[in-house]
């Protein structure tokens, strides 16, 4: 009787962490989708163009770790980067009409193929870029998180 006391404890435990770590995913992409934007002259691309103005809340976000689900886009990128979506391939930025902010590039040493859509959780340090060129988020030294 004891031992399915313990089993029942630890799969009650179980589901709330794992619904805790789907709801900090829902967060962390919510928060980052809150900004605004402003134009400014490009030298790069000699023309006006829109750059990110973060939130509070998202500036308090850059530096620390974070972990964070998101679908794999494919796309081949200079750096190695891999690029995620808070929204899957045919509700992303680049062919669905979402915005930037639900994409992050991805830098890890841990290479592997990753298929298109393939949802993947990953665990690394948010740097955001107000730069001319480059995606507005990026997460560095990025580990993979399996599930078990």
């Amino acid at each position: 009787m004891r031992v399915l006391q313990q089993l029942i404890i630890i799969s009650i435990f179980a589901l709330i962490t794992q619904n805790s770590f789907a709801q900090q995913d829902k967060d962390i992409w919510t928060t980052l989708s809150d900004i605004d934007w402003y134009q400014k002259y490009s030298r790069v691309y000699n023309t006006q163009i829109g750059f990110p103005k973060f939130s509070d809340k998202t500036k308090n976000l850059e530096g620390k770790t974070i972990s964070l689900k998101g679908y794999v886009l494919p796309m081949d990128t200079e750096d190695g980067s891999i690029i995620i979506s808070a929204l899957p391939y045919s509700s992303c930025f680049f062919c669905g009409g979402a915005g930037i902010e639900t994409v992050m590039a991805v830098f890890t040493d841990e290479q592997r193929k990753y298929e298109m859509d393939e949802q993947v959780t990953f665990k690394g340090t948010l740097q955001l870029n107000d730069g001319e060129t480059g995606l507005i988020y990026n997460l560095k030294e990025a580990e993979e998180i399996v599930p078990e």
